[in-house]
């Protein structure tokens, strides 16, 4: 032991010596929070960059430059004094050029960038305290960043065809009019201008889906998911979620648990929460309704904080959006939920006298020889039974499949039912209960690549005994491409994203 009063003569020059570690090493800075604040500014780089870049105005010029300059060469080659009269000023033709081309280039890596950072905070836990996820092994997320690098790729491509056409435009400046190197330089611009302006067309929807608050949303494909979903709306939208957006879902949906009213079923409640949203997106009901009905099952106070929050990642807007999202995907779903409505509404005697109630969708056209059938099937009985549903897919596969189920009771109600009451269970209180006791089956059938055209699909409801309850029979037409459903299916995503962007509705206390 070294005795602390033995002060040698040597002592002061020890303690003069420089610490061994390096001044500042004991603040040396956290790499998860370097990580965290690099995500930072470079999601705000990519949502300001990027919603920049998808302005109507600058992807019309994005459109038009090489289309510019390929008239500016035409116009010189025929008429030579046009490049000698302009002079030095031929190089500010690179301004409308980094104007077409900067903006999606900056959004782009900016976008690819925020994704590897956010990819590193979740298998660090740096976005959720203590809790990592391995983001990049997660099904679908593969196809996004693929998605991204095709994003970087049609930069590069427009970035080079752009700048070569300049360059071949400042060289042919420099040659001898009417010679053979200023004409073979204009010729070439030509062509590129003419290639800049259809890669522009072919990449346009590339730069239409820069800027979102969602980032990977749009470039998610639900490749996976169950076949039989607890609900319509709920299941089918967390279906419909990206690897990233899941997680963040998961986290919301214990906020919204503990904002319920005691005594309320949380699946049941989230489904009825989506139901009203979708009503209004639909315009059937005002927001003073919409509020009130939340007020049966939320409690008031928390309402604002749950779909009133700016910052929160699902409000009132976003779950909108999402619910959209949804349907751009599977119309046919949403048909479902539909018929259900009107059923209830209208007092169809099927729904209020039979003790089966089965609803069948599928996709009216199936692309690519795939399509989407769903089932929605309820019990309107007063106990609990086991019944088996059978698809069979003559010439497609597979070829027949069987499914079976125990089905608790829902009893329909005596008479049609209003949209909205103060006292008595509406549709708002029926359609939720519906969809929570039934099953809803989302399948997937095909047919081989040699067939197209009309085609039928059979579903038989049987009882455990083998006894046919119900059969129904619906027909699509199967093609072989799927050009045409990708461009609705780009349309309704972006009307379902102008849905996200709406400003909150206010809360009248």
């Amino acid at each position: 032991m070294v005795n602390s009063d033995a002060k040698g003569p040597g002592f002061e020059k020890i303690l003069s010596l420089p610490d061994p570690y390096g001044e500042g090493f004991e603040h040396a800075e956290d790499p998860l929070e370097h990580t965290k604040r690099q995500w930072i500014i470079l999601e705000k780089r990519r949502l300001m960059v990027g919603q920049l870049a998808r302005k109507p105005s600058l992807m019309l010029w994005r459109s038009l430059n090489g289309f510019f300059l390929f008239l500016f060469a035409f116009i010189s080659l025929l008429e030579p004094s046009l490049m000698e009269s302009t002079g030095g000023w031929i190089f500010f033709l690179i301004i409308p050029v980094v104007v077409a081309v900067a903006p999606s280039v900056i959004a782009g890596e900016a976008a690819w960038q925020a994704m590897q950072a956010r990819i590193s905070l979740r298998e660090q836990g740096g976005v959720e305290a203590g809790k990592k996820h391995a983001l990049r092994a997660q099904p679908g997320m593969d196809r996004i960043l693929e998605s991204l690098r095709d994003q970087r790729r049609n930069n590069l491509m427009a970035s080079v065809l752009s700048g070569v056409t300049f360059a071949l435009l400042i060289l042919a400046s420099v040659f001898q009019p009417s010679s053979l190197a200023w004409n073979l330089a204009l010729l070439i611009a030509m062509t590129g201008g003419i290639a800049q302006t259809f890669h522009s067309v072919f990449s346009y929807d590339f730069v239409r889906q820069q800027g979102d608050t969602f980032p990977s949303l749009v470039f998610h494909a639900p490749t996976h998911h169950p076949t039989q979903l607890g609900s319509v709306l709920g299941d089918l939208l967390v279906a419909h979620l990206d690897p990233d957006l899941s997680l963040e879902w998961k986290a919301w949906r214990i906020s919204f648990k503990k904002a319920l009213i005691p005594g309320n079923i949380s699946k049941q409640a989230l489904e009825r929460l989506l139901y009203i949203l979708h009503l209004h997106m639909e315009e059937e009901i005002g927001v003073d309704m919409a509020i009130e009905e939340f007020k049966t099952f939320i409690v008031a106070d928390r309402i604002p904080t749950l779909l009133l929050n700016d910052d929160n990642p699902f409000n009132w807007r976003t779950l909108q959006r999402l619910i959209a999202h949804a349907r751009g995907w599977q119309p046919g779903a949403f048909l479902l939920l539909d018929r259900l409505q009107y059923d209830l509404l209208s007092g169809a005697p099927p729904l209020l006298r039979a003790e089966w109630r089965m609803d069948v969708a599928l996709d009216e056209t199936c692309h690519g020889g795939a399509g989407n059938l769903f089932i929605v099937l309820n019990n309107q009985t007063f106990t609990e039974r086991h019944v088996r549903v059978e698809v069979l897919t003559p010439n497609g596969e597979p070829e027949t499949r069987d499914h079976r189920f125990e089905l608790s009771p829902c009893p329909p109600p005596r008479h049609a039912v209003s949209l909205s009451h103060p006292s008595e269970d509406d549709a708002l209180d029926w359609i939720p209960r519906y969809l929570e006791r039934g099953v809803v089956l989302w399948i997937g059938v095909a047919w081989p690549k040699h067939f197209s055209g009309p085609a039928d699909v059979q579903i038989i409801l049987r009882s455990d005994d083998g006894i046919v309850l119900e059969s129904q029979v619906v027909r699509t037409n199967v093609r072989r491409s799927g050009g045409s459903q990708s461009k609705v299916r780009t349309k309704n995503l972006e009307l379902a994203r102008r849905k996200g962007e709406l400003p909150l509705p206010k809360m009248v206390s």
